[in-house]
């Protein structure tokens, strides 16, 4: 009998990270709930506050000012981060589904997606919706970089509300007389919803700053060159930043839940469903029945509290709390000069010392989310759960295997194909495969997470498992599983099974792998691994196989290591996380293909002995040494800054001694010999290709997809290896 964990029983499942699920996250975050398992699904990783665009469109702020950083949020809150996009939720069996990865189970699901704006112009080359704000924010760097250029042009802003004159009144302050600026309102009056004075003034402003308006004039047809109304009016324009008419999801109507006639999710004052009990939301894309308000980030922001509570309660079974929106919420409108306007029903007020408190208010309602306690390793909850003297007795052995009627469900569903016409595989003891060749090539991997999404776990660990059949020049064939999933409530266990496995077929059958079988159990500790086997049709690469006149081509990026550990400290920005995964689960099957191509004759997978170590192994195994280029070695981002805060992987200190077998240039600073032992999960292929035609190879490396490829050395003939800078 072997001890272990406690098991997660139910699932909250955060659909969005606008205003609201963050206070969700974070209040989860500062006093969590023993046996609920938190997923976050999010379209960027980075969640933007909508209080602060105005100053970000004039400058004020930065695009780091006005993110909340899920990533490290999730780590702060024990919860997974899920990249993607809801398409669809379905309700009758409490899944989501998503674009790029299998549904998502959930007992209680809260919502905060928000709406959009100019849904029907979106696909418009010139069109740029302030919603998502997300999707905003990189778009307006092109608007940015048209104001920077001085050339004039023309910015029609759509949307008559205090966004739209922020927005229009920001621009102008920012870049002067580039833009020719014209807002067009549907509405009889700007700001129609704001007390006589409040118009009056944004009216002035707006007049003595040169920005035209047009009122009356709903807008029904954009081309390139101009915006046109219902009321026949043509406005000439180069760009058009869409600020009106939050339009509220369509999946949201899709799934089945009660609506309004405008498609937003009806709640009711516990800010739950009124068709469907384990379902809450907050934000624009909801409508308060009873109390109903206009879509504001400003009511998002109190709706956070009571949807943290209430989730809480819900899971809990016990009761919910009420939500009182305000009947008229404080309005502060940024005008130019550092200047503001505040207002509440007939009431306003306009002054420098307004501008300098909404500042506070915006900078301490973002530190809540950028100063997270941190831990010195706070555990990865990629099916991880905390521990507890719950069933702290489980047996060992065979009885420590999953259920087999959760294996049968989890086979069922998985998609893996079966190129070689598999003799006997999943169904079966034994695969029996006949691979066609009397040559044949077989590896294992097996790590524990590294990242909280599973499913992309699995694609991460199946491309690190290939790794090494490429870098022998082999053609991977079948692979076998070995996975752990830690004891949790089945259905919970059953999910993450089959996100992982998912994960990992969809790797294998890009590359034409078929998964023929494996072991599964349940443990302490998640983790996954492959038996993958290959065959040869060209004479396999072997590392003592490096020649003189060659060059060594690295095929992806060095830091997998460094950003790993920085987010376990907090450190690695969401942004980053995300593109160090998008590497480790880029294939080499490409590169391998090419380097045969280029007649390479030897090859080796950088992984957990990191650049040097791997090297220092085909020097061991050659006849000739090797020059190390460090300055030519590409980094993920941020990788350099991770080290220069200290952030480092467990393994560093045992790779560091690689270095010995090195000689090292006086003029190689320290900060660049960091990331050559850095130990890499899925790292890139490297390979000694000849001289004459490694800057062609390298170009169609780049072609096929490895931007980031590099030629990080060269075979010498001397008795000793050195690293240059």
């Amino acid at each position: 009998m072997n001890p272990s964990g406690s098991y997660f029983k139910q699932d909250l499942l955060l659909v969005g990270a606008g205003h609201s699920n963050v206070q969700v996250l974070r209040a989860f975050g500062m006093r969590p709930q023993r046996n609920v398992r938190i997923t976050v699904v999010a379209r960027e990783a980075h969640s933007p506050y909508s209080g602060m665009l105005p100053g970000f469109v004039y400058g004020m702020y930065s695009w780091e000012d006005i993110h909340i950083d899920l990533a490290k949020l999730c780590t702060f809150a024990n919860a997974r981060l899920i990249v993607d996009e809801v398409v669809q939720i379905s309700p009758s069996d409490n899944s989501v589904k998503l674009r790029e990865r299998p549904d998502l189970r959930y007992d209680c699901l809260v919502i905060n997606t928000g709406g959009e704006p100019g849904i029907k112009f979106r696909g418009l080359s010139n069109v740029t919706a302030v919603k998502p704000i997300g999707r905003f924010t990189t778009e307006w760097d092109l608007i940015v970089a048209q104001g920077e250029s001085g050339v004039h042009s023309k910015l029609v802003v759509v949307g008559g509300g205090p966004g739209s004159v922020e927005v229009a009144l920001a621009v102008r302050e920012r870049f002067g007389p580039v833009f020719d600026i014209t807002i067009v309102s549907a509405d009889p009056e700007l700001m129609i919803q704001h007390n006589r004075r409040v118009r009056k003034i944004a009216v002035a402003t707006l007049t003595r700053n040169d920005i035209k308006f047009l009122v009356d004039s709903r807008v029904s047809t954009v081309t390139d060159t101009e915006v046109g109304a219902e009321n026949g009016a043509k406005i000439p324009c180069d760009h058009v930043l869409w600020v009106t008419g939050v339009e509220a999801p369509a999946w949201i109507r899709e799934s089945g839940f009660d609506v309004d006639i405008g498609g937003f999710l009806k709640v009711d004052k516990k800010l739950r469903s009124t068709s469907h009990r384990n379902v809450f939301a907050g934000g624009d894309m909801v409508c308060l029945v009873g109390q109903e308000r206009p879509k504001s980030g400003v009511f998002a922001v109190r709706e956070g509290p009571i949807l943290a509570r209430n989730a809480r309660a819900f899971l809990k079974g016990k009761s919910l709390r009420t939500y009182n929106a305000q009947r008229q919420a404080l309005a502060i409108l940024r005008l130019p000069g550092n200047n503001a306007l505040a207002s509440k029903g007939p009431w306003c007020i306009r002054s420098k010392i307004i501008s300098r408190w909404k500042h506070r208010i915006d900078v301490k309602f973002m530190r809540r989310f950028k100063q997270l306690r941190t831990m010195s390793f706070p555990a990865l909850s990629s099916f991880v759960p905390r521990k507890s003297e719950a069933d702290a007795m489980r047996c060992g052995g065979c009885a420590s295997k999953l259920g087999a009627r959760l294996l049968d469900r989890v086979l069922s569903r998985l998609k893996a194909n079966d190129v070689l016409g598999t003799i006997n595989g999943l169904d079966d003891d034994a695969a029996v495969v006949d691979l066609g060749s009397n040559t044949i090539a077989t590896s294992c991997d097996h790590f524990k997470p590294m990242i909280t999404d599973p499913f992309r776990f699995g694609r991460v660990a199946a491309a690190h498992a290939l790794n090494d059949l490429y870098a022998m020049g082999s053609v991977p064939k079948i692979a076998l599983a070995l996975v752990t999933v830690p004891l949790m409530a089945e259905p919970l266990m059953e999910d993450d099974f089959y996100q992982v496995l998912s994960g990992a077929v969809s790797v294998f059958n890009t590359d034409d792998v078929t998964l023929v079988g494996g072991h599964s159990a349940e443990g302490s500790e998640a983790s996954l691994g492959f038996a993958v086997t290959g065959t040869h049709i060209d004479p396999p690469w072997f590392r003592s196989g490096m020649l003189r006149g060659q060059d060594l081509i690295l095929t992806k990026p060095l830091g997998t290591g460094i950003l790993l550990a920085g987010l376990m400290y907090m450190k690695t920005r969401a942004a980053d996380l995300v593109k160090c995964i998008e590497s480790m689960e880029l294939s080499n099957r490409q590169a391998a293909a090419l380097f045969r191509e280029f007649d390479a004759s030897a090859v080796i997978d950088i992984s957990g002995f990191g650049l040097v170590g791997h090297c220092a192994e085909l020097v061991r195994q050659s006849t000739v040494s090797i020059e190390l280029f460090a300055n030519s070695v590409n980094l993920l981002p941020s990788t350099q800054d991770l080290l220069n805060q200290g952030i480092k992987s467990t393994l560093h200190d045992a790779n560091v001694q690689a270095l010995e077998e090195f000689e090292i240039t006086a003029d190689v600073e320290e900060q660049n010999l960091a990331p050559l032992v850095d130990p890499q999960t899925s790292g890139g292929l490297l390979a000694a290709v000849p001289s004459a035609v490694s800057r062609e190879c390298l170009s169609a490396l780049a072609d096929a997809g490895y931007q980031h490829a590099a030629i990080v050395g060269r075979t010498v003939d001397e008795k000793s290896s050195r690293i240059l800078n």
